[in-house]
């Protein structure tokens, strides 16, 4: 897979990630939650470092429809004037950050959490599931590893 192309969720995509509907094992999953519409193949894979092979996980959540080309990102020195994220990508990249966090400090099992995250629609919502996973992380983890979860949110 080209190191460059954006992919981005196809509508069956996003279903898998509300609804669970095609059963895609925990990995590629992960995968699929951290695709973006934006980030390029090769920086996907370096959030998910602990994925192996994202290559072929690529292709096969390509080939099955989860995932479909996005538009390039831009060339060096041809970006236009510098503009401000407009809130939900903010919001989403908030999201990522948690995941992120959480698949650090919990490994497989945050997958429970993460998607409770992925689905938050507002700001408000997403503080609500990181208060909520922040206390699960508290109790299970200590507060060492639950402030850890917490700061890298940054929102």
């Amino acid at each position: 897979m080209d190191p460059q192309l954006v992919l981005r969720k196809t509508a069956k995509g996003r279903e898998e990630i509300d609804k669970r509907t095609f059963r895609v094992d925990a990995r590629r999953r992960m995968l699929l939650i951290l695709i973006d519409g934006r980030s390029t193949a090769a920086e996907v894979a370096a959030k998910a470092a602990h994925v192996a092979n994202p290559d072929e996980m690529f292709e096969s959540l390509l080939v099955e429809g989860f995932v479909e080309p996005g538009d390039s990102p831009a060339s060096p020195g041809t970006a236009g004037p510098v503009q401000r994220a407009p809130a939900a990508d903010l919001l989403d990249a908030a999201k990522r950050r948690a995941v992120k966090s959480l698949e650090h400090l919990m490994g497989p099992g945050a997958e429970a959490i993460a998607l409770k995250i992925e689905r938050a629609a507002t700001r408000e919502d997403l503080l609500a599931e990181a208060q909520k996973a922040r206390e699960a992380l508290r109790s299970y983890l200590g507060a060492r590893q639950a402030e850890e979860f917490w700061n890298s949110l940054q929102i």
